[in-house]
């Protein structure tokens, strides 16, 4: 088994970690403790000696943090009041940074509504700006499935908006 220095991947990939749940869960502090998560849980997961050695640590960090990120942003969700009511709609003054903030939350909050999957594969993309090739190298998945998981996401998110849109009209 080989020896792994904590301290370099700390150094290498801790910021990204907290970057990365931060994109999703908008809040320094719930993305530090998620970094926490990730870290511990790579930690055990690399004592297991039947395990597999990680061959790309920034891949596997990033797909960890993302989704705890999304675990983390589901409970909030089941303990607060956010619904898709208070979505802004297009059209919103862009300088307004109190709508835009509160368009950003919602979004987070509806991405982790979707199925672990979509909801993992769109945040990659469109959070982390990760290429489908780079979504399927980190989650182990084809390309076409990252660009059907992307597909499916943006369909539900786009059919929650409109139900939504169509209900204040």
């Amino acid at each position: 088994m080989l020896s792994i220095d904590w301290d370099v991947i700390l150094a290498r990939h801790g910021q990204m970690v907290i970057q990365a749940a931060m994109r999703i869960l908008g809040c320094q502090s719930d993305a530090e403790d998620v970094a926490q998560e990730v870290f511990m849980e790579a930690f055990s997961s690399a004592k297991v000696p039947s395990r597999l050695p990680i061959r790309n640590w920034g891949a596997y960090l990033r797909k960890l943090a993302v989704f705890r990120a999304i675990d983390r942003r589901r409970q909030r969700s089941k303990n607060s009041t956010t619904s898709v009511d208070n979505l802004a709609l297009p059209g919103f003054s862009a300088h307004d940074e109190a709508v835009r903030q509160e368009l950003k939350e919602n979004l987070r909050a509806l991405v982790a509504a979707l199925p672990e999957r979509e909801g993992v594969v769109f945040a990659l993309r469109y959070f982390e700006q990760l290429s489908n090739p780079e979504i399927a190298e980190s989650l182990g998945i084809s390309v076409g499935a990252v660009a059907a998981a992307i597909h499916k996401a943006r369909s539900k998110l786009e059919s929650t908006l409109t139900t939504h849109t169509e209900g204040d009209k």
